[in-house]
């Protein structure tokens, strides 16, 4: 099962906006919360998918493969050093064939 998200606090402004639209629609400022980030993952699927396409090709692999290393919580970020190496291996693999 999955674990209950801990949102640290917004702050004074967004708090107050967030019981006010909680309010607006009679619904509770966690439950109004939740649609919320619903709804703004919703609108950034496009984008995501965008990314992880990119960061897949630099690694070489598949979106599908690095979105499963990310979910199994194994996909760690690259740094320039580890980039160069993939490209000096990527561009081995490509004169050698």
């Amino acid at each position: 099962m999955a674990k209950r998200l801990q949102v640290p606090f917004l702050g004074e402004y967004y708090n107050d906006l967030l019981v006010i639209e909680a309010w607006l629609k009679d619904r509770s400022t966690p439950a109004e919360a939740q649609g919320l980030l619903r709804s703004a993952l919703i609108e950034r699927e496009a984008t995501r998918s965008e990314i992880i396409e990119r960061l897949a090709r630099k690694r070489g692999i598949s979106a599908d493969a690095l979105t499963a290393q990310i979910l199994a919580g194994t996909a760690e970020h690259l740094t320039p050093e580890e980039y160069a190496s993939l490209q000096d291996q990527q561009e081995q693999q490509a004169a050698d064939e």
